[in-house]
C-alpha cells in the first residue's frame, strides 16, 4: 500500500517538474524590444535589444510570409553585458525574394546556456513600396493608394471597385476580399522593376493575385478612366478566384474568361470571333480545356472564345449559372465535366449550340434588333394619327 501511494506522489512530482520545465523552456522575455525597418529594394534591419537575466548562447531570427513556402531562419550575431542583450541582422529583400506589400512576420528564439528556450512575441510589418509618397483615400474596407497631384483620381478607383465588385457578386462564387488595399503606379516600368526585385513580373497584364492587393498603373490621366475600368474588374476578379480556393487550379478559360468578361465590352476580342466564326476557323471549345496556343494570334482566339461562352451561357442560362460553374469547378471537377455538371449536356452540343449563337444575323434581323424599338413608335404614331384623322 505505501509503496503504491509513493509511487502516485512520484508521478504527479514528475508531472509537475515536467510542466514547470516546459513552461521555462518557452518563455517569453516582456523585457525584450524587437523591430524592423525596411527600405524598400535595399536593406530591412532587423534589431533585438533588452535585459536577459541568463546566459544566452544563440539568437535565432524567423520570417514567414504568404510569399514563402516555409518560415525562413538565421542565426544572428549578438552581444551581451551585464544581462544587456543586442543582437541585429540586415536582411537582403531582393535574396529573401521580398515583393512589395509584402506582409511578413518575425520573431526570435533564444536559447540559453541551460538549453532552455526564450520567444520573443511575434510582430509584423508591411514591405511597403516607399520610392513614392503615397496619396491615400478609404472607405469602408477598400483603401486606394496613388501618386501625383490628381485627388480625383483616388475617388475614380473607389467608383470602379464598387461596381467591379457588384459584376463579379453577381457572376463568381461568394467570397469576401477584405480589407482591399489598391496601388495605382504612375508608369508600368517602375511596377515591373519593383516586382522583379522578388523575381516577379507583370505578365500578360496582371500581377500575382497571392500578393494581396492589387497593383495597376494609370499612366495618362486622360485616359486614366476606361483603363482603371478594364484594369480594376480583371484583376479583382483574379484576386477573388485565388481567395476563394487558393488551392483550385482553375481551368485558363474560365480564370481568364471571368476576369475579360468583368472588363466590360471586349471589342478586339469580338471582332477576332466574328472574323473566325466568318472564315469557318474557331477553335473547338474542348480545345479550351488544353494549355492555350502560344502563337498569339492563336492565344487572342482562345480567349475570345472563352469570353463569348460565358457570356452565351449567362444569356441562356443567367447569372446563377455562371455562379454555379465556379462552385463545381472549385469542387474539383474537370474542366469539360465542370461544363457539363452545370448544364446538364455534352460539350459536343454545347459547342453546337454556342457557334450557331455566333452566326451573323440577316441584315433585316440586325436592323430589327437594334431599331425595333423605334418602328414600333413610329408605327404607332401613324396608327394613332390614322385613328384622328378618321374622327
Amino acid at each position: 500500500m505505501k509503496q503504491s501511494v509513493y509511487w502516485l506522489l512520484g508521478l504527479f512530482l514528475a508531472l509537475f517538474l515536467l510542466l514547470c520545465g516546459g513552461e521555462t523552456a518557452v518563455a517569453q522575455s516582456p523585457n525584450l524590444n524587437s523591430s524592423a525597418d525596411p527600405s524598400f529594394g535595399l536593406l530591412v534591419t532587423f534589431r533585438l535589444m533588452g535585459e536577459v537575466d541568463s546566459e544566452i548562447r544563440a539568437v535565432t531570427l524567423f520570417l514567414n510570409s504568404t510569399q514563402f513556402p516555409t518560415p525562413l531562419s538565421v542565426e544572428v550575431r549578438f552581444s551581451q553585458m551585464d544581462d544587456q542583450l543586442t543582437a541585429g541582422y540586415d536582411l537582403d529583400p531582393t535574396l529573401a525574394k521580398l515583393p512589395p506589400f509584402a506582409e511578413v512576420h518575425y520573431w526570435w528564439e533564444l536559447t540559453t546556456a541551460a538549453s532552455e528556450t526564450i520567444t520573443v512575441p511575434e510582430e509584423t510589418f508591411i514591405y511597403q513600396d516607399d520610392r513614392f509618397d503615397w496619396r491615400i483615400l478609404s472607405e469602408g474596407d477598400v483603401t486606394i493608394h496613388w501618386t501625383g497631384n490628381d485627388p480625383e483620381l483616388g475617388v475614380l478607383a473607389l467608383d470602379i471597385v464598387a461596381d467591379g465588385r457588384q459584376l463579379l457578386d453577381r457572376i463568381l462564387p461568394q467570397t469576401a476580399v477584405s480589407p482591399l488595399n489598391l496601388y495605382v503606379y504612375p508608369d508600368t516600368n517602375i511596377l515591373r522593376a519593383g516586382l522583379r526585385l522578388a523575381g516577379r513580373d507583370w505578365q500578360n497584364g496582371h500581377t500575382d493575385p497571392d500578393l494581396g492587393v492589387l497593383l495597376l498603373t494609370a499612366v495618362n490621366r486622360n485616359t486614366a478612366a476606361a483603363d482603371l475600368g478594364r484594369s480594376i474588374p480583371h484583376e479583382l476578379a483574379h484576386l477573388r478566384l485565388y481567395q476563394l480556393s487558393p488551392t483550385t487550379s482553375w481551368p485558363i478559360w474560365y480564370e481568364e474568361g471571368m476576369a475579360i468578361l468583368a472588363e466590360g465590352e471586349d471589342v478586339v476580342g469580338r471582332d477576332l470571333l466574328a472574323t473566325a466564326v466568318s472564315n469557318n476557323d474557331t477553335l473547338p471549345l474542348l480545345a479550351l480545356c488544353t494549355p492555350f496556343p502560344v502563337v498569339e494570334s492563336e492565344n487572342g482566339l482562345a480567349l475570345a472564345e472563352s469570353v463569348s461562352l460565358l457570356r452565351y451561357i449567362q444569356a441562356q442560362f443567367g447569372s446563377q449559372a455562371l455562379r454555379q460553374l465556379g462552385t463545381v469547378y472549385q469542387s474539383g471537377a474537370g474542366c469539360q465535366d465542370g461544363l457539363e455538371q452545370t448544364l446538364d449536356f455534352s460539350l459536343a452540343e454545347l459547342n453546337v449550340d454556342w457557334l450557331q449563337a455566333q452566326q451573323p444575323q440577316p441584315a433585316w434581323l440586325a436592323f430589327l434588333s437594334q431599331n425595333g424599338l423605334w418602328l414600333l413608335l413610329v408605327l404607332g404614331s401613324f396608327g394613332l394619327m390614322a385613328l384622328l384623322v378618321k374622327r
